[in-house]
């Protein structure tokens, strides 16, 4: 439970002294001294003002000490010892000065913080304190504690803080910051407050000694400060690549920190998405814009905010560049090409994701060749798109008509054929079981290949042939590094020995075979992009309430314009298959726009089709029919308004229904996909998914470790969408050593992934923790939970 204390600062009509000079040599605080005591249990004992909270119940326990100001210099100084480690909840603060009207401000200082340090605070008279001052961190953090603080007042207008741990014969700055100048007092009063928010343990003594209030500054012997480092020992920037017209990677020497970074590029603006290309290393830094540069334009591209992981500033970076696309014809037909070859010269010709108990054989990639000239793969790239994962080719030659292999650096395969060319990857992405896509992209960053392979058979590898992919027929599974094998022979469809032949007349139509329409609501619109990403994809996705597959052959897709008739008709008699029962279906007019930017749970689910209406980013009103007579099977008027309060960046997070078989046209019913599902659900059910007959239950699990990503797993259920939650870790002493979540939109279920990386940027000990989060909702549900937990 919150504490909320009032304090009334009352004018003396006299002054008790010039100074004060306490050292607590008397036996005992009585009426005869000048203080006063406002909770009971301090005392006197070895020279020191001591208070016991050991037991105690929470609360806040105080002694005061009228003062005099003077407005020409004030200086405190004072000296508090814990026999314990101060916290947030456990600490001490003590007020030294407050101005009268207009401004009515009272000034204290705070001795222990998580975080260990020692801070000045403003108190305005309505709201919270405001800290104005931050101390170093990891001062206090020992199991006993002894810190002398003194602070100075300059002309009413700049307070300075400075403190001296025990043994130190020297100050060390806090800092410095303006104050109000308004309201000067002639008098006030000097309250020192052991706080105790929680229930108190064994040993939890504080003792204060030395309290010097004077109404003149004396001079602070400081340490001597730490020379910044020199530039030659702090990250140095190597190179800025562009990795696409609207992505460029910053590449240091030294791993950064990009927290609080910034990334620009001039006429299009700052990032809006930065990361790591290995979260790891940290030295190289992939940054995303909302535009794309054009080719042949001169841009001023620059960086500011990037420290070292020490929190060191690197210097503002500014470089004026020409945006350009490299490429070279070679001079001699014979020689190898140097990354600028046309898209298909390479294919990707082979999958293994499951290998299952097929003896000897690992995960692997094929490559073939299909020109007659070598083909250098220095900097190409392999992206496992559905994984989100990028890896760098090395500088080898791919031969003319030759196949290589793409495999995990660690795995040893000695069924690759003799000539194919081997390439062992370091961290090479997993292949999904269920399907994925994969790219390839040359040196110039030009698409290549790019392949969609469907769910993986134990053993058997999805081999490419002339009629499409089918499943290897080889005895070992796959044929990694050698010619295909050849599909299974399709089986003749049978003859019905009772209905007599009959040739084809060929005057004669193929009539189509007829089914029953499609009736409304039988298929819904399910979720909508209608603001993607720079290069990104708008998307509609269909879902099949119904027991049976529909065909969408005979639908079409149009926005409704403001008078109620329809748009630009867009016929879906392109989709190449039924839509099964209960399934889900994506349309997007440009797969890679979809499949770069989210998880594909199942690739078949996509389907890219040349002609699809345009979404407004603000509302529209989308419309799914029957081409024929023109009667809605569903009708969705979306708006921008229905995102959760929590999206403040709409772009790239997809509008997704709650419930399906719920009103479609409910502002209630439709939200943001969340933010652990990488906002946006393509394909597969939503993240937001709720149906009326679901459970109540509402919880979320502390971190549990993951081998095979290597991550830890937070895991959620909880009772309707909306919720957002913030998530952290702290250690047995209370420290907050860690952030999980920060405000994350979340779904109805689902999990949140940590690698386990302190607020430091370094991997968290082996020990126990304790996990902390809160999840809240717009309509005002908070619900809290903290559990320990082990780091392994």
């Amino acid at each position: 439970m919150k504490q909320f204390i009032l304090f009334l600062f009352v004018l003396l009509p006299f002054c008790v002294a010039s100074q004060v000079n306490e050292m607590f040599n008397g036996p005992e605080i009585d009426s005869a001294n000048p203080w006063r005591v406002d909770s009971a249990g301090f005392f006197i004992k070895d020279g020191r003002l001591q208070f016991d909270a050991s037991r105690r119940a929470k609360g806040v326990h105080t002694v005061k000490l009228d003062i005099p100001y003077n407005a020409d210099g004030m200086e405190w100084i004072f000296d508090v010892y814990f026999s314990y480690k101060p916290t947030n909840n456990n600490n001490v603060r003590v007020f030294v000065y407050a101005t009268g009207e207009p401004t009515n401000i009272a000034y204290f200082i705070q001795i222990g913080h998580n975080d260990g340090n020692v801070s000045l605070y403003s108190w305005p008279p309505s709201g919270d304190p405001q800290r104005i001052i931050k101390g170093r961190s990891n001062i206090l953090t020992k199991a006993s504690n002894g810190v002398r603080v003194k602070l100075t007042l300059e002309n009413n207008s700049k307070m300075s803080l400075y403190t001296r741990l025990e043994h130190e014969s020297s100050f060390y700055k806090e800092g410095e910051c303006k104050v109000a100048s308004l309201g000067i007092r002639k008098g006030g009063v000097l309250n020192l407050q052991c706080r105790y928010m929680a229930a108190s343990m064994d040993n939890m003594i504080t003792s204060f000694d030395n309290i010097v209030v004077s109404d003149h500054i004396t001079s602070t012997p400081l340490e001597p400060e730490e020379p910044e480092p020199s530039p030659a020992e702090l990250p140095q920037l190597l190179s800025v690549e562009p990795v696409s017209t609207s992505m460029l990677c910053y590449t240091f020497d030294k791993p950064v920190e990009i927290r609080e970074a910034v990334f620009h590029i001039s006429e299009i603006g700052e990032a809006y998405r930065k990361t790591y290309v290995d979260v790891e290393k940290k030295t190289a830094v992939n940054a995303l814009f909302e535009d794309e540069m054009e080719v042949g334009k001169q841009y001023t591209i620059s960086y500011q905010g990037v420290t070292d992981l020490s929190g060191n500033s690197l210097s503002d970076y500014s470089v004026e560049v020409k945006f350009e696309v490299e490429g070279e014809e070679p001079d001699d037909e014979d020689e190898k090409d140097t990354g600028d070859v046309p898209s298909g010269s390479i294919l990707i010709n082979e999958v293994m994701a499951k290998p299952g108990d097929a003896p000897e054989m690992v995960e692997y990639v094929e490559l073939y060749n299909t020109t007659s000239v070598p083909i250098s793969l220095n900097k190409w790239e392999y992206k496992n798109v559905t994984g989100k994962k990028v890896r760098n080719l090395p500088d080898v030659i791919l031969k003319a008509g030759s196949y290589a292999v793409l495999l995990l650096a660690r795995d040893t395969f000695s069924l690759v054929g003799n000539t194919a060319l081997l390439i062992p990857i370091e961290k090479f992405p997993a292949l999904n079981d269920q399907g994925a896509s994969l790219h390839l992209y040359n040196a110039s960053g030009t698409l290549i290949d790019s392949v969609t392979y469907a769910k993986a058979s134990p053993g058997k590898s999805w081999e490419r042939s002339a009629s499409g992919w089918h499943l290897s027929t080889d005895p070992r599974g796959g044929t990694p590094g050698s010619v295909n094998s050849s599909p299974d022979k399709e089986e003749e469809p049978p003859v019905n020995p009772d209905e007599p032949d009959s040739p084809d007349n060929p005057d004669e139509p193929d009539i189509p075979v007829t089914t029953d329409p499609v009736q409304p609501r039988d298929i819904i619109i399910n979720e909508l992009l209608p603001d993607p990403y720079a290069r990104g994809s708008e998307y509609i996705e269909l879902y099949n309430r119904s027991d049976n597959p529909l065909s969408l052959s005979a639908l079409s897709v149009a926005t409704r314009k403001s008078d109620g008739t329809l748009n630009t008709r867009y016929p879906l008699a392109a989709v190449p298959h039924d839509l099964k029962a209960k399934s889900y279906l994506l349309l997007t007019k440009n797969l890679e726009g979809v499949t770069s930017f989210y998880d594909i749970a199942d690739p078949s689910a996509l389907c890219g089709l040349a002609k699809l209406p345009v979404l407004a980013n603000t509302s529209s009103t989308l419309v799914l029919f029957r081409s024929a007579d023109e009667t809605v099977i569903d009708e969705v008027a979306y708006s921008s308004k229905w995102h959760a309060h929590s999206i403040k960046n709409q772009k790239g997070v997809a509008l997704e229904r709650i419930d399906p078989d719920a009103v479609t046209q409910d502002a209630a019913n439709w939200t943001s996909a969340s933010a652990t599902a990488g906002y946006g659900t393509p394909g597969y059910q939503n993240s937001q998914y709720k149906d009326a007959s679901s459970g109540s239950s509402t919880g979320i699990e502390p971190p549990v470790w993951i081998e095979e990503s290597g991550s830890y797993t937070v895991s959620y259920l909880l009772d309707r969408p909306g919720y957002s939650c913030r998530a952290f870790v702290f250690n047995t002493s209370g420290q907050r050593v860690a952030e999980i979540s920060h405000h994350e939109l979340l779904g109805t279920s689902g999990e949140i992934t940590w690698g386990g990386i302190a607020c430091n940027g370094s991997p968290l000990q082996t020990g126990v923790y304790i996990f902390y989060a809160e999840i809240y909702h717009p309509e005002g549900t908070v619900r809290r939970f903290k559990k320990a937990f082990l780091i392994r």
